[in-house]
């Protein structure tokens, strides 16, 4: 894993050396094993090494092939490069390293654009061509790794691994449909970032930058990595995440899990204990308020597991002195909350280790949300005339949240299932009807066309039944530019890999044609899931419930967290004061003061007010 940044002059003179080491360098958290830099007529390249495979100089980059014609930088770890490998050599390829790097190079000289149909791994990276004078860049499926990109006044191209990078090379403007749409889906998603003509490449996108332009195009269709099913539905889920598992123990450093109470890490762990040579090293983050901590549940599966474990504590002092930091390390609007005790079990985690296998990804492949039953649930109700009002009458009456959200579903699954599903979704944060009250006018009126429930909506487009829809969404946006980006931001940041078996392209491509009830049926999820583990995972995990990696942020900002809210989101005179009513948002406060839980939104509007003032 690395840290990659370059670019493409407009005429054709070499960049600034010292302005791609200054690129690099506020890149170097993401590598500090080492720092390269290349350039030549029309172009140059940089990169920060994190060594994990091949960690000696000959995997250094940027990487020329034997010929010449062709540098790369790149991102990422590639599963199948041995593979890969062993049909290049009989076929008369030489290499000079032992590294995945040199693979993906060969792949590009034969293969060209197509190179990324022949990789299984997380990746994004960018290769020179100087017989052709281009840039090929991609990013791999499932948008585990990051590539942004800008031109600039001149009309040159550059790129790198995160924001803060591409910043300094020339003014930026804040995007307000961005900031719009983070007020619903709590992230900025791709392939805005936050500032103006500043792009995230989507996942299983590549693209072409030359001196005439860049241009883009998607490559990735999931049909392609459909494994055929061998066996029963739970036979080929469990076949295919074993071996996910085993793949991604790939290294020459050591490698650790990410541990908490839940099925998806349980199985990671399962498999890992099986295919690893001594004890795996698990480690997890808790919190002092007992309904929120899964040490214990951790604690048990170590034991079960015999793994070598280690658990931290994220307490709201924890928060008051990392929590600009933290936002500042993500460069755009973010507010997921668990980014913090992420951050700050990354930051124990990389002190011991250099890799952690993770549990990402089961719930948008396999239906593990609560939301999913909840949105199956108001399609249902939506049949039934009257029940939306009794709904909503009901809540109201008793202040109820809950009931009030539930009818507001059933109201508009009654005539749109799929901006029903937009409401739920940014029901958790500011939904339409929150950002009417919440919003100043002229922000509103500016970015009318930037609602995120429409957003939403709109990514719910295409066959299938409304839930399927559902989670098609979640799998396109809320992986891959919230927890996708929350996951590389903080373990990045203390150069630390992260591997996620469940995201695996072949068993990604199988969960996306499993039929619904093998994800959610009759109140239950991750049905196919649940019936592949069993005897693999203890059976007190399969019936647990689910509670996530949830922040007690309410009580928080009832108590020690407070002063440094309302410095930040109350001031009339700061930036946030442009986009958001001062009243509406000290209501907000008010009320959770008062047993509300607008804890989410509540930092969602810190996250903005530091964000905003460092723009």
């Amino acid at each position: 894993m690395c840290g990659i940044a370059g670019m493409i002059t407009k005429y054709g003179a070499p960049p600034d050396e010292g302005m791609l080491r200054r690129m690099t360098s506020l890149l170097a958290h993401r590598g500090p094993d080492g720092e390269g830099v290349w350039a030549a007529p029309g172009v140059g390249l940089g990169h920060r090494r994190l060594a994990i495979i091949d960690v000696s100089p000959t995997g250094a980059q940027p990487m020329h092939s034997a010929d010449g014609r062709l540098t790369i930088v790149y991102n990422g770890e590639l599963y199948n490069y041995k593979e890969l490998r062993k049909v290049f050599e009989a076929d008369g390829s030489v290499f000079r390293s032992a590294s995945d790097t040199e693979v993906l190079l060969e792949t590009y000289r034969r293969y060209g654009k197509d190179c990324v149909k022949h990789l299984r791994g997380m990746f994004a990276f960018a290769i020179w061509d100087a017989e052709q004078k281009q840039l090929f860049f991609a990013r791999d499926r499932i948008g585990k790794k990051p590539f942004f990109y800008r031109t600039l006044p001149d009309g040159s191209h550059a790129f790198a691994s995160e924001l803060k990078a591409l910043l300094p090379l020339a003014p930026a403007t804040v995007d307000a449909c961005a900031i719009r749409l983070f007020f619903g889906l709590q992230y900025v998603p791709s392939p805005r970032t936050g500032y103006e003509n500043i792009f995230s490449l989507p996942p299983g996108y590549r693209g072409f930058a030359d001196a005439s332009g860049v241009r883009v195009e998607s490559y990735n269709d999931w049909k392609d990595v459909m494994p055929p099913t061998e066996g029963a539905t739970e036979e080929t889920i469990r076949r295919l995440l074993e071996d996910a598992v085993r793949v991604r123990l790939q290294a020459d450093v050591p490698v650790g899990a990410f541990l908490s109470g839940g099925i998806d890490s349980a199985a990671v762990i399962a498999f890992a204990s099986k295919h690893a040579s001594s004890p795996i090293r698990t480690f997890t983050m808790g919190f002092p308020e007992a309904h929120m901590d899964e040490r214990a549940e951790a604690r048990r599966l170590s034991e079960y597991f015999h793994t070598d474990h280690t658990e931290f504590e994220a307490k709201p002092e924890d928060l008051l002195a990392i929590g600009s930091q933290v936002i500042a390390q993500y460069d755009a609007p973010y507010a997921d909350s668990s980014a913090l005790p992420l951050w700050l079990l990354a930051r124990e985690t990389a002190k011991e280790i250099k890799v952690v296998l993770t549990g990402d990804g089961g719930d948008e492949l396999f239906g593990g949300y609560r939301r999913y039953m909840a949105y199956a649930q108001a399609l249902l109700l939506s049949k039934l005339p009257g029940v939306s009002t009794a709904l909503l009458a009901a809540g109201h009456s008793v202040n109820d949240a809950g009931l009030i959200r539930m009818g507001e579903t059933v109201f508009h699954a009654s005539k749109n299932p799929s901006r029903a599903y937009g409401e739920l979704f940014t029901g958790s944060y500011f939904s339409t009807n929150r950002s009417a009250s919440l919003l100043s006018p002229a922000f509103a009126g500016a970015t009318a066309t930037c609602d995120p429930a429409h957003f939403v909506e709109s990514m719910m487009k295409g066959d299938g039944k409304p839930l399927e829809r559902a989670m098609r969404f979640d799998l396109a946006s809320y992986l891959p530019d919230d927890l996708n980006v929350k996951m590389d931001r903080a373990t990045m940041a203390f150069g630390l890999e992260a591997r996620s078996p469940f995201l695996d392209q072949y068993l990604v491509g199988f969960a996306i044609g499993l039929p619904l009830k093998t994800k959610v049926n009759y109140g239950n999820t991750k049905v196919g899931l649940k019936r592949a583990l069993r005897g693999i995972v203890p059976e007190e995990v399969l019936k647990r419930k689910k509670r996530g990696f949830q922040v007690p942020l309410a009580q928080w900002f009832r108590g020690p967290l407070a002063p440094r809210w309302k410095e930040r989101c109350l001031d009339p005179h700061a930036k946030l004061a442009a986009y958001v009513k001062t009243d509406q948002t000290e209501r907000l406060f008010r009320e959770n003061a008062q047993g509300a839980d607008h804890g989410n939104r509540l930092y969602m509007l810190y996250a903005l007010a530091e964000w905003l003032g460092r723009n």
